[in-house]
């Protein structure tokens, strides 16, 4: 038989509470001080935080604090970022309502036992709800029907409320976080050059300078966030260049000052060999991009501090064999053992161990899916985004 409520909280020592607040027959427990518990408190997943929440006032009033929130995804993440993460994708061929999470911890730990998808039905019976990016936690989804966006957290089931915008189709899209004045920003590129920047809490829609076209061409449609720089960034070629010269450079937004800028890329040996434009992605929160030769190699290459051109260094060389698809080599995560989630050009996930180059692919059950489908095949494009648990609420 289980305890009542009101006595399992007996023996802790509680934030904020006085020696009267205390069960009088533990007085003689030692009590931990608050700052020591707090920072206890900080490092716990967040699924334990929202069942401690129930432990009395006091706990529930920090716990749901927007600062402690903030203080346990950023101390959490980047402890273990890799382990903590998921995959968070949508299938953009049909219409259909449900997201799938794929937890990455289970792939890196144990690739030959079978990893289950989680997968979310978000109760939207008319049109598609697709995903335009994830950012601390909150995942940012736009309803193409009404033209309308909104930020959900999974982990708590919290939302904001949606708001209409006054376009539907662009062909650029970022999704991040401005740290400077604590807003959460959607970029978009319509047409050839119109930039509008849509801000989460106050609901609104402006336009920003001009897109930097016809000076440069994108690689990828989606802006891969760097958090702590507060940009977006795009692979970019400098317009008219051949393309065996690989004159490329990484396409930045800054999200506070709301300006574009650029990053240079390294300087790279070798030449018209490529099949496909490099691919840009983020990992351990560092710039990274792909680049093939023939079809058969892929160098996987890191940025260690953004925007020092000196830091960029070669983590990885991945040996394929040849094949007809012209997609490039897609890296989702990196683990602590230097263990690399990729996602091959024929859209097949894939482990891969840097130091003898051999590939691992991982077990996993998408059944759970609208209309069991695979979660990666070659006639089936998803897209992909990062997403970390957290307990960050979104702006109303």
């Amino acid at each position: 038989m289980s305890p009542p409520r009101d006595r399992v909280v007996e023996g802790c020592n509680l934030v904020g509470s006085t020696a009267k607040d205390r069960n009088p027959l533990c007085s003689t427990l030692p009590v931990l001080p608050d700052d020591i518990l707090v920072e206890i408190l900080l490092m716990l997943p967040v699924r334990a935080l929202l069942q401690f929440k129930c432990v009395c006032k006091s706990w529930r009033t920090l716990i749901s604090s927007p600062q402690f929130a903030m203080d346990n995804f950023r101390q959490r993440s980047s402890a273990d970022r890799d382990l903590t993460s998921r995959l968070v994708y949508y299938n953009r061929l049909y219409y259909h309502c449900r997201v799938g999470f794929l937890p990455l911890q289970p792939l890196f730990n144990s690739p030959s036992a079978t990893t289950k998808v989680v997968s979310f039905d978000m109760g939207c019976r008319i049109g598609a709800l697709v995903v335009r990016g994830s950012c601390n936690g909150l995942v940012c989804l736009h309803h193409l029907q009404s033209c309308c966006l909104r930020l959900w957290n999974p982990c708590t089931g919290s939302a904001s409320q949606w708001f209409r915008i006054e376009f539907n189709c662009f062909t650029y899209y970022g999704f991040g976080y401005d740290h400077v004045h604590d807003k959460y920003k959607l970029v978009t590129v319509e047409g050839q050059d119109l930039t509008v920047i849509c801000t989460f809490g106050a609901n609104s829609s402006t336009i920003g300078p001009k897109f930097p076209s016809p000076a440069v061409g994108l690689s990828g449609s989606i802006g891969k966030f760097v958090s702590g720089t507060g940009t977006l960034n795009w692979m970019a070629k400098l317009t008219g260049s051949a393309a065996n010269e690989r004159k490329w450079v990484i396409l930045s937004f800054d999200l506070a000052n709301e300006t574009f800028g650029q990053v240079p890329l390294p300087r790279l040996s070798g030449g018209g060999d490529n099949t496909c434009d490099p691919e840009l992605q983020v990992l351990r929160n560092c710039l990274c991009f792909t680049i093939d030769h023939n079809n058969t190699v892929f160098d996987v290459w890191m940025m260690k501090d953004y925007g020092v051109t000196e830091s960029w260094m070669m983590i990885s060389r991945v040996k394929l064999w040849r094949h007809k698809y012209n997609n490039p080599l897609t890296p989702f995560s990196i683990s602590e053992h230097d263990v690399l989630l990729l996602m091959l050009p024929d859209r097949r996930l894939v482990l891969h161990k840097s130091d003898s180059g051999l590939l691992y692919f991982p077990l996993i059950d998408s059944s759970s899916d609208a209309h069991h489908f695979p979660i990666c095949s070659k006639t089936n494009f998803r897209i992909f985004f990062l997403y970390h648990d957290s307990l960050v609420l979104p702006p109303q």
